[in-house]
């Protein structure tokens, strides 16, 4: 019904990053839909709401707030000559808790994430580093791209970049690389490498075995690690 270009659904094991089931559809000129191209590791895509856990992370490793933080959903947001709103026709939801505002998907967190970081924008990106969000994870098949995420100082910094990146714009991820981090957090920090062959054998004999291999043993601390889970 929603008339999608196209979709993707990857199926993960949390602990070992082992693939257990992928599947890409992409819209013909007819409408229908078939298996194209492997959209979930080779185009990368704004990754929009879901990138407010990477938000919400920051702003908690950086002490910039708590989940009890009242802030005002008031449903439109304006930064220069643009504005945002929220999902509810920019109805808003009123005073609420930046973890309600997470479980709503708010975009008053393009609003509190300015605020906390419009003075020191470096800080932010250093802190989506610290998240492995810049870097490709690595995979065996070909065509993975790199994470676009753009910097203060360079051509594509605008003084809107902060907003809207708070709610996964302006930066692009594929969505295996947007699963690989939620995937991190249901792992207790340990972000793994996503693999699609576990072992190969040769009749009974295991000819060679695909361990799980640990990216960073530690995205973000265990305090931020069991606030947002």
């Amino acid at each position: 019904t929603q008339k999608a270009k196209n979709g993707c659904v990857i199926v993960m094991e949390v602990e070992t990053g082992y693939i257990k089931a992928i599947v890409n559809l992409s819209r013909g000129r007819d409408g229908d839909y078939y298996e194209v191209y492997n959209q979930a590791i080779g185009t990368k895509e704004v990754p929009g709401s879901t990138f407010k856990l990477a938000s919400l992370m920051a702003l908690l490793e950086d002490g910039k707030i708590n989940l009890k933080t009242k802030v005002n959903a008031k449903g439109v947001y304006k930064f220069y000559n643009d504005e945002l709103r929220d999902s509810n026709y920019g109805r808003g939801y009123g005073i609420i808790t930046i973890k309600e505002a997470f479980e709503k998907s708010s975009n008053v967190f393009a609003e509190v994430l300015n605020n906390a970081y419009k003075n020191e924008p470096h800080k932010f990106i250093n802190r989506l580093k610290q998240f492995k969000i810049n870097d490709s994870l690595g995979i065996d098949i070909a065509g993975e791209p790199k994470p676009t995420l753009y910097e203060p100082g360079s051509k594509n910094w605008y003084g809107t970049s902060l907003p809207w990146m708070a709610i996964g714009y302006e930066l692009l991820q594929t969505p295996l690389q947007t699963l690989a981090l939620y995937n991190a957090i249901a792992n207790e920090g340990k972000l793994v490498k996503p693999q699609f062959v576990k072992e190969i054998k040769r009749g009974n004999e295991i000819i060679k075995i695909f361990p799980p291999k640990i990216i960073k043993e530690n995205i973000c601390s265990k305090n931020t690690l069991e606030k947002v889970k």
